[in-house]
């Protein structure tokens, strides 16, 4: 009879056991507090890339302009003119007297004192001789009477009718045909014609 009785009392204890526990409060349910957003940073790696870090601040740099080359200031150049070289005048031992041309003209051209010109050659102040009159030219003394100019050079002349190159250069008294002709750059028989221009020298 007793070992009927212990299964009994074990079976009362597991059941006093299972009701005491029906009876416990119920567990509450978990608090959860609401706070900020947690953030995971991600570390960009830019060793192997050459980049700077990317907490540092870059300066910007504005690109600079190209340098230009030599060729960009460069002016366009314009092609030199020729140097006309004015023949050099010498006194020579006699001349020979051209139409338009007299002795006052000659010893203008020439650097000459003009009255040793016209005692030389046996003429007076007032004698016109003729084209192709060879005149004597003294190599001393030089032009005492002024001015050897009779006109402004250089400058530019308009040819009248009828002139030649040695009328016009005893127009301007200091200048000779020669010069006349090299900056003009005349071909013989050195003809004008009214209205053309010349560089007077």
């Amino acid at each position: 009879m007793t070992r009927r009785i212990v299964p009994v009392i074990v079976g009362l204890v597991v059941f006093s056991l299972i009701l005491s526990g029906c009876k416990l409060p119920a567990s509450t349910a978990p608090e959860f507090h609401q706070e900020e957003p947690m953030t995971t940073p991600i570390v960009i790696v830019t060793e192997e890339l050459g980049l700077p870090p990317q907490d540092e601040v870059i300066d910007e740099v504005e690109p600079e302009d190209p340098v230009p080359t030599e060729d960009f200031f460069a002016e366009p150049t314009s092609t030199p003119l020729p140097t006309i070289a004015v023949p050099t005048l010498t006194r020579p031992a006699e001349y020979t007297l051209q139409e338009g041309e007299f002795p006052f003209c000659i010893a203008r051209r020439f650097d000459l004192d003009p009255q040793a010109l016209l005692s030389l050659n046996n003429l007076g102040p007032n004698d016109l001789p003729s084209a192709g009159t060879v005149l004597q030219i003294p190599q001393t003394g030089s032009w005492t009477a002024g001015d050897r100019s009779l006109r402004s050079h250089p400058t530019t002349y308009t040819v009248q009718a009828g002139q030649t190159i040695h009328i016009i250069a005893c127009l301007f008294g200091a200048v000779s045909p020669e010069a006349i002709i090299a900056v003009n750059n005349l071909q013989e028989p050195y003809d004008l014609s009214a209205g053309q221009m010349l560089e007077i020298p």
